[in-house]
């Protein structure tokens, strides 16, 4: 998902890694890949318009935890995180950037099972970061399949594994003894430590 931003310098025509950028005007507004926009950001030519600072997880940490559907989270939530955690990492800060993972890892535990919920009946989907609308679509695609099989072992549970010598199911022949191997051996017998003889 491409990043909104705006620019702080006017940026002339340049070559970023095979793709040609700008000319961009102080004040414009335009989108760009996040990683053109983190690379640009450093060098002082942009600002993102929206940034997710490190309190806006906790409000979505707390807002997920009182609700039993998905709360709602910016469309680029995830972009906006990645963007975070490259620029702390960019910055040196690194324990920052993991407190920031660590974060997003406790929204995601809480997350997670109601995004399973929604891939049971994932027709009313609502406003959905696109990352969770492909979670949701594998899971959905991934518990049909497994139902698929289900509902196969079960058509075939009613069927025998293979047929007698006469063309009958195995079943029909012997009936249903629990040890078909010994039909002519009377039950005293049986259970005598197998010393019968047929």
């Amino acid at each position: 998902m491409r990043q909104r931003v705006r620019v702080i310098r006017d940026l002339p025509a340049i070559k970023l890694v095979g793709r040609q950028l700008g000319p961009l005007a102080k004040g414009e507004e335009t989108e760009l890949e996040p990683w053109e926009a983190e690379v640009l950001e450093r060098h002082g030519f942009v600002d993102p318009i929206r940034k997710l600072a490190t309190t806006d997880i906790r409000k979505f940490i707390l807002a997920e935890e009182r609700v039993s559907e998905p709360a709602p989270l910016p469309l680029d939530f995830y972009s906006l995180v990645a963007q975070k955690i490259a620029s702390l990492r960019a910055a040196g800060e690194h324990e920052e950037a993991e407190e920031v993972k660590a974060q997003v890892t406790t929204l995601m535990e809480i997350r997670v099972p109601k995004l399973l919920r929604l891939a049971l009946s994932p027709e009313n989907l609502g406003e959905l970061p696109p990352e969770e609308r492909f979670l949701i679509n594998r899971l959905a695609a991934m518990l049909d399949s497994w139902s698929e099989r289900l509902n196969e072992l079960f058509e075939k549970a009613g069927e025998e594994a293979g047929e007698n010598g006469f063309g009958g199911p195995v079943r029909r022949v012997a009936g249903n003894k629990a040890d078909i191997q010994k039909q002519g051996i009377p039950a005293p017998e049986l259970h005598a430590g197998g010393t019968a003889t047929s």
